[in-house]
């Protein structure tokens, strides 16, 4: 695989090759790759965090009367029947 870097780029691929942490220009890659998916996977994980009851609540006092009752309503057409609902 090849890459291709701009000038800025290259001028600071070089810079940190003399502050004498890396070898080679591909160790720099690897490591920035790697701070990336690091990145990545946090915000892939706050993205799964349960949001809290307090955010909630918070949020549905915004709402008006209509949109409260449109939420219940849908509340109660996705979850499971009560007892005795679908009996005929």
């Amino acid at each position: 695989m090849n890459a291709s870097l701009t000038a800025e780029n290259k001028k600071l691929v070089k810079a940190l090759l003399r502050i004498g942490r890396w070898a080679n220009e591909s160790e720099i890659v690897r490591y920035g790759l790697h701070l990336v998916a690091r990145e990545v996977e946090a915000e892939r994980q706050r993205s799964l965090e349960p949001i809290s009851a307090g955010v909630l609540a918070r949020a549905y006092r915004k709402l008006d009367r209509a949109t409260h009752a449109e939420d219940r309503a849908l509340g109660n057409a996705s979850s499971y029947p009560r007892p005795g609902e679908l009996d005929a």
